[in-house]
């Protein structure tokens, strides 16, 4: 065995002495507990899922732009453009984050002139270890402001909503979307064959939405809308499928939907479009996130 270098015997004691002083420090150290109680993360990544209400909130004192569109029946073909140069409805809203639990938003639509307001409360956050749901309530009104002889009372519309969502895995967002709609007024007219249809005051529906993430900027959406009991004579049930963008501070949602309204108390009241008969629209929502 060679002899050790008295400078060789000096570097291995510094050396023992460090392992001897970070294992001293480690046993020292408290143990902490793995945080594992974490929210569950986008489980959509806009506040609607297509048409519906998403359980997806803005944080605090963030402001939402959203562009909203809808065009003519695109099943005509190219005698139209495949509903483009058909009538259009549009809806321009803002959302701004009051808390991380709380927003509050208003729009505006061009069929009925429509006006709305509405706020949407987070009451519960599905968390890892935690809750499996999430859940928020959600409420609206409307007025619409086109002249039809009604007085302001008369014009008024009102929706109330509990939306309950569970992110499955890293991929698949369910939500399940109980909904009550009133309008104050309702009307009575005649169909191509002179029969009497009827309009509702009140209706209830359940809405089924989904996502499912394709890609870090890509998803595949999809929602249906059917009322449960007596509903508006001739009114159907509304669906939808679409694709989600994710760009950063924009969500793009390209869809086909059996639609033409952009309020979901319109949507399961007064829809008369019927997917079997053809009935079906391209759409796409714009949505721009600033952080004030």
């Amino acid at each position: 065995m060679k002899n050790i270098s008295k400078s060789q015997a000096v570097l291995m004691a510094q050396l023992l002495a460090g392992v001897v002083a970070v294992a001293g420090a480690s046993a020292q150290m408290p143990r902490v507990r793995a945080i594992d109680k974490l929210p569950a993360e986008e489980i959509f990544w806009a506040p609607t899922i297509i048409n519906t209400a998403s359980v997806t909130n803005l944080d605090r004192r963030n402001l939402n732009f959203t562009i909203m569109h809808v065009f003519g029946i695109a099943t005509n073909g190219v005698t139209d453009l495949f509903g483009l140069d058909g009538a259009a409805n549009i809806r321009f809203g803002l959302d701004y984050g009051v808390t991380d639990w709380l927003s509050v938003g208003v729009g505006r639509s061009r069929y009925d002139k429509l006006v709305d307001g509405r706020f949407k409360l987070n009451v519960l956050k599905q968390r890892r270890g935690g809750s499996p749901l999430a859940i928020a309530v959600r409420a609206s009104g409307g007025i619409a402001t086109v002249k039809n002889g009604l007085d302001a009372v008369g014009k008024m519309n009102y929706l109330a909503s509990a939306l309950i969502a569970r992110k499955i895995g890293r991929r698949v967002s369910l939500q399940l979307t109980p909904m009550y709609s009133h309008f104050n007024t309702v009307f009575r007219s005649l169909d191509a064959n002179d029969s009497i249809i009827n309009e509702r005051n009140d209706h209830v529906a359940v809405s089924v939405g989904a996502r499912l993430l394709i890609t870090q900027q890509v998803a595949l959406t999809a929602e249906f809308t059917p009322v449960i009991g007596d509903r508006s004579d001739g009114t159907t049930d509304a669906m939808a499928i679409g694709v989600d963008l994710e760009t950063g501070g924009h969500v793009f949602q390209l869809f086909l939907t059996t639609s033409q309204w952009l309020t979901e108390q319109h949507m399961i009241a007064r829809n008369f479009d019927d997917a079997f008969d053809g009935d079906i629209r391209l759409g796409f929502n714009v949505n721009r996130v600033f952080a004030l």
